[in-house]
């Protein structure tokens, strides 16, 4: 794993508000203007002056020289807890274990380098294939958030 530099977050900030924007919208049901819009207030708060905040890392998943992926999160010291904001794998190298060892490398670390006792994420209900591995590698569900669309027929 490579860290981002102030150069990569301006390369890649507006992917990262577009990417999260489409989960937004698919997820909770908005308009993508809306979306779109809640995305990019919300990252640009994160990344004040193409920076990350106080605590968090961005670093990008690596095969060699190829970027395949990236990873972000937070330590929260007084927890000792991380707390994982986004993994994203491009789709060419999805299904051939980077995630998985993007993953396991950040528990190593983070357990090892900064104390941290327990690792926790946030995954959407329309992601089954990232529900699947957090689960093999240990993760468990702690909550579920639900959503309707009103004006649908309740069944």
């Amino acid at each position: 794993m490579k860290r981002w530099t102030k150069e990569n977050l301006l390369l890649n900030l507006t992917w990262l508000i577009d990417d999260y924007a489409n989960d937004v919208a698919r997820n909770y049901q908005l308009p993508a203007t809306l979306a779109q819009e809640e995305s990019m207030q919300l990252i640009r708060s994160l990344f004040p002056d193409y920076q990350p905040t106080e605590g968090q890392t961005v670093v990008h998943v690596m095969d060699g020289a190829t970027r395949v992926g990236i990873l972000r999160y937070a330590f929260q010291e007084e927890s000792k807890r991380v707390f994982i904001y986004h993994v994203w794998m491009h789709e060419a190298y999805r299904g051939r274990g980077y995630a998985t060892a993007a993953l396991q490398l950040l528990e190593t670390i983070t357990a090892h380098e900064l104390g941290a006792t327990s690792i926790g994420l946030s995954v959407f209900g329309s992601n089954p294939d990232a529900q699947r591995l957090y689960a093999r590698l240990g993760f468990q569900q702690a909550s579920i958030a639900m959503n309707k669309r009103l004006g649908e027929v309740s069944r």
